[in-house]
């Protein structure tokens, strides 16, 4: 069945769903025992079938045919995929009025693989989600750039978009093929290519940008949350305990985060571990990033990644002599600026945000995986309803409490924060993402520039 029919065939079983009052991916999070009996009994933890995953990721095949083929796989592996769910971006409105999907939306719809098309084949940006989240990471940042004349395309990385245990089977070999595979397509496609990585997703690009052979038709490199090093530095641990029977799980949550898997398998550190080695010091000096400019964003309290392993990764890349688009490189730091170590190169461009506003305020530190969405995100902004409350698995009085209470305290989840806080929600959007909407908009102007020049 085409992709066309699969989504009518959506939409007549969603009309039929809402018709009876069906419960939708919103009202569930509402339902506390429904989420208590899917976090004891991993109700959603598991894939509904051994779906076919094979395609081919030759270059030669159609990015619509990658699209459609990650879409069927979606509906056949995800338990909750033809659940409906209204969540209206501003993306996912687009992609309705280009009519790439149907609305009101079902689960499949928001977090499978999208393109953002442009009336012409001359730019493009290739956005890769990071570990356990989907493409509707970029659901907020894919605006941006839309807004400035580029097609917008993003990938569901291999076990991701049906359920968590689907990442205890997955290697990062498998990524990288389907990063190289998208890289590779949009370079045949377009003209000027920018490459945007969300954690995982970062290190993942740069190793092939370090690898492959350079190709001027890419043009810029923006990373956010870039995975480095694990923050806990006993990651590399996750391997062998994979390896103990029965001992599958490093956390286990309800998932019933529609768009990011809340469970953790060991395996899945596994794969992280072995992208961000990939990437570390020893390995970059032997090799040679291409001539272009780098984006990048970080928070100075993340507790996923080590963000001064972050931040020496980006003092050894920048070298103008060696590579002259080095001189845009830029910085959006969050949160104490006098916490970036003396030894960073003193002409790179850092923007350190400051709180002006209400939607900032009594906001303990930016977290790890906020920084892509907006605050106006109708799912993971200020007025949406999911809550991320994994800082008490192991209580489920605390994690009711975070589900439920009225006023919760937000930020990052430092030690000292749950500490200080009897119940503390992990920041789920970016009080800055205005500003930061600037400051992509004006790098990729300098980029376009610089082009322009040679």
């Amino acid at each position: 069945m085409s992709l066309n029919g699969i989504l009518l065939t959506l939409t007549l079983l969603t009309t039929s769903s809402l018709a009876i009052g069906q419960t939708n991916c919103v009202t569930q999070l509402t339902d506390l025992n429904y989420i208590m009996n899917s976090k004891k009994q991993g109700l959603l933890r598991f894939e509904k079938s051994n779906a076919n995953t094979d395609f081919s990721y030759q270059s030669e095949q159609a990015f619509s045919d990658y699209l459609s083929f990650a879409y069927q796989h979606i509906l056949a592996a995800n338990p909750r995929a033809s659940m409906p769910c209204p969540v209206l971006t501003d993306t996912y409105q687009l992609l309705v009025k280009q009519q790439q999907r149907t609305s009101p939306p079902n689960i499949v719809d928001l977090i499978a693989p999208f393109e953002l098309r442009q009336n012409n084949n001359h730019k493009a940006v290739l956005l890769i989600h990071g570990l356990t989240d989907s493409p509707f990471t970029y659901h907020d940042l894919a605006q941006i750039y839309f807004q400035q004349g580029y097609t917008v395309r993003t990938v569901l990385l291999p076990g991701h978009g049906t359920a968590a245990d689907a990442l205890s089977s997955i290697n990062t070999k498998q990524w990288q093929q389907a990063v190289d595979y998208a890289i590779k397509r949009t370079i045949k496609d377009f003209d000027q290519v920018i490459l945007g990585g969300y954690s995982t997703g970062a290190a993942l690009l740069l190793n092939y940008l370090t690898v492959k052979p350079a190709n001027p038709k890419i043009t810029a490199l923006m990373l956010f949350s870039p995975a480095t090093e694990p923050h806990n530095k006993n990651g590399w641990l996750a391997k062998w305990i994979d390896r103990i029977p029965f001992v599958n799980w490093i956390d286990k949550d309800a998932d019933i985060d529609f768009a990011k898997y809340e469970s953790f398998p060991f395996n899945a550190a596994t794969a992280a571990d072995d992208a961000m080695r990939s990437i570390a010091l020893p390995e970059l000096i032997e090799r040679q990033l291409p001539n272009l400019a780098i984006f990048s964003v970080m928070s100075d309290v993340d507790t996923t990644i080590d963000t001064r392993a972050s931040l020496l990764l980006l003092s050894a890349l920048h070298d103008v002599k060696i590579r002259p688009a080095n001189s845009l490189d830029t910085l959006v730091y969050y949160g104490d600026k006098t916490t970036i170590t003396s030894d960073f190169p003193k002409d790179y461009r850092v923007l350190n945000p400051q709180c002006k506003n209400a939607t900032c305020k009594n906001i303990h530190g930016i977290s790890h995986i906020a920084v892509v969405n907006s605050p106006d995100n109708p799912y993971y902004g200020i007025a949406g309803a999911y809550r991320n409350c994994g800082s008490y698995l192991d209580d489920d009085t605390l994690y009711k409490q975070c589900k439920t209470t009225e006023k919760p305290n937000i930020g990052e989840r430092t030690a000292e924060n749950i500490a200080a806080f009897p119940t503390f929600q992990r920041l789920t959007y970016n009080p800055y993402f205005t500003e930061q909407a600037l400051y992509i908009k004006q790098f990729i102007k300098q980029v376009e520039g610089s082009q322009g020049n040679q």
